[in-house]
């Protein structure tokens, strides 16, 4: 199946929830990705680093904040039939 395809499928399912459409395995739950919301920072390439740093201030974009993420991880190990769960947190 195509890229084309999968798209118009995806699309009629939108269009017409209670209408059965044929879709790849792994894709059944797959919504259309939308465009992100909120301003991004001019960009120009520096050509001593080779990268891309902001206009403004020469900030590398790779260090400057473009969205906030938020990550939890849970761990568990079951040893000697005792169950430890382990959680860690990593916040922007």
């Amino acid at each position: 199946m195509t890229t084309s395809q999968v798209m118009d499928a995806m699309d009629r399912t939108l269009a017409e929830p209670h209408a059965e459409a044929v879709r790849p395995f792994g894709l059944t739950k797959a919504v259309p990705v939308r465009p992100a919301a909120g301003v991004w920072p001019a960009l120009r390439l520096c050509p001593e680093r080779q990268i891309s740093v902001t206009v403004d201030g020469g900030e590398p974009f790779i260090h400057a904040p473009s969205m906030e993420s938020k990550f939890e991880t849970v761990a568990q190990t079951t040893e000697d039939s005792q169950l430890d769960e382990e959680k860690a947190n990593d916040t922007d």
